[in-house]
């Protein structure tokens, strides 16, 4: 099957020092044209909205669009094309894809990484590059596969009921809260 590469990234609005990085453009962003289509991008604005209230100054906006966003790869994965919802190690690693990785968050003071693919691309842009002046933080993907499989407990310590009106959300605070305690 040819590679479809996704060239798209969200450029957001220049008074913002975060971006995003999330693992690579899949079905709803090759439909609609935009990144971070579909749910995961409802769960980050949900997300942005709880860490706006902690942190204005590095999240002053509760809309993903007007952040800087990016994937590890450029490349369109989904099951029903490929058979894959990941990039391959080697095409994120390789020195092209992590040059245009760097360039698309040279910019920015505060890089939130959404998976592991995206962890490997942006770890490897600061091996690459000079990255002292950025604070990379890591956190697990907004899907909800990811979310409802990983955390089964909300802020306080309680069992989050899977399926219960407000699970998503209270799985939003502790991801929220995961990336909070990496800025203090």
């Amino acid at each position: 099957m040819d590679e479809v590469k996704y060239v798209c990234r969200n450029d957001g609005r220049n008074d913002v020092k975060t971006a995003f990085i999330f693992s690579c453009p899949g079905q709803e962003e090759m439909k609609s044209g935009k990144l971070v289509n579909g749910q995961t991008g409802k769960n980050l604005d949900v997300m942005l909205s709880i860490l706006n209230k902690s942190y204005p100054d590095i999240f002053p906006y509760t809309n993903r669009y007007d952040y800087r966003i990016t994937n590890s790869s450029q490349q369109v994965h989904y099951k029903a094309f490929d058979g894959r919802t990941e990039p391959r190690k080697d095409e994120i690693i390789s020195e092209d894809n992590i040059r245009r990785l760097y360039d698309d968050i040279m910019n920015y003071k505060y890089i939130i990484t959404f998976g592991k693919c995206a962890s490997l691309a942006a770890q490897r842009a600061a091996e690459m590059f000079d990255s002292k002046d950025k604070i990379i933080m890591y956190s697990q993907h907004l899907s909800f596969l990811s979310l409802n499989s990983s955390i089964k407990e909300d802020i306080h310590g309680d069992p989050i009921e899977r399926g219960s009106k407000d699970s998503t959300y209270k799985r939003l605070e502790v991801t929220a809260q995961k990336i909070i305690d990496q800025l203090r």
